[in-house]
């Protein structure tokens, strides 16, 4: 499961959407003015890419990839007309940053910062405007992160750029910002490369491995616990797709499933694996016995049908039988 290794740090350098935002001071004039000099001791040169705009650049039409899109990503504001730092803001900068390449980086800067100014007033306007600075300076950090941490299929080197990451973003936002919209990301990373420790210990069986890593996800907190269970199901999709398409044994899926989701999970998933088996397997004899119906020589169509409905009444209940009439349908 090598993809659980290569934890956010080149997604924050590359795909330039989950890293975060700056820094929202204590009092409500000082927030106001949200300076920029937490980012002024980042040096490295951003990638081409990211390079700054001066903002002059007007934006032409939206990106092939974001017409006929929603915006993922909302701009809110308090009562005292205040920005709200929240995740949302994070996901509006990388909705227009996911269409890096398709349009210079000072079209999308710029069509960003239209965006903040167009919808925002006083004081949450410069907040959002200087967020954005703050989050420009972030990635080039990032990007010169990386430089240093190439990608090793190594614990201690994971879990050096994980504390590398996690002391440059304390180093560039407050403590509200960097539990705002890193918590769920830094957890998952945390519990990631707990549980390969657990996998790449020598001298568990599956069975304790299985048993270590539910224990491992049971003593997070209940709102931690609620961060990663999404993740864990879509890593487990696409894992088990993977091992589908290498027709991998069943073996293979059934330890995939005891590291991700543990052994209470993995017996539900193995449950409505043999429901499903089931199901296909009374449809597929239904299909056959109505093919040979529909196939009798000499047989009026509707003597044909009512044998027909007799056996799907036969073998299937009320509710099963509305879902094969969908079937049919298709």
């Amino acid at each position: 499961m090598k993809f659980l290794v290569y934890l956010p740090l080149l997604a924050g350098a590359l795909l330039l959407g989950w890293q975060l935002l700056p820094n929202p001071p204590d009092d409500a004039d000082a927030r106001g003015r949200m300076a920029t000099n937490s980012a002024t001791s980042v040096t490295a040169t951003l990638p081409a890419n990211l390079q700054r705009s001066n903002g002059n650049t007007a934006p032409v039409a939206m990106p092939e990839s974001l017409r006929g899109t929603e915006v993922d990503g909302q701009l809110q504001v308090d009562a005292d007309g205040n920005l709200l730092i929240t995740d949302q803001l994070r996901n509006l900068f990388d909705y227009y940053l996911s269409a890096n390449g398709e349009e210079t980086p000072e079209q999308t800067q710029t069509r960003i910062r239209q965006q903040l100014t167009s919808k925002l007033d006083e004081p949450a306007r410069g907040q959002a405007l200087a967020i954005f600075e703050h989050y420009l300076s972030y990635l080039q950090a990032v990007a010169k992160l990386e430089q240093d941490f190439p990608v090793l299929d190594d614990l201690d080197a994971l879990w050096a750029r994980e504390e590398a990451v996690q002391r440059l973003r304390a180093s560039l936002f407050s403590a509200q910002v960097h539990q705002a919209f890193f918590a769920g990301e830094e957890a998952y990373n945390r519990f990631t490369l707990e549980r390969l420790a657990i996998n790449r210990n020598p001298d568990l069986d599956p069975a304790q491995r299985a048993a270590d890593i539910e224990a491992l996800r049971e003593n997070l907190p209940a709102e931690m616990q609620g961060l990663l269970v999404p993740q864990l199901h879509q890593d487990l999709r696409r894992e088990t797709q993977a091992l589908n398409e290498q027709n991998a044994a069943p073996e293979q899926i059934r330890d995939l499933r005891l590291n991700l989701v543990g052994p209470e999970a993995t017996a539900r998933l193995e449950a409505l694996d043999q429901q499903r088996a089931d199901w296909q397997q009374r449809v597929s004899e239904f299909s056959r016995e109505r093919e040979s119906i529909l196939q009798q020589p000499g047989v009026a169509p509707q003597d044909k049908q009512a044998a027909i409905d007799a056996l799907l009444q036969e073998r299937f209940a009320p509710n099963e039988q509305l879902r094969i009439a969908s079937q049919n349908k298709r």
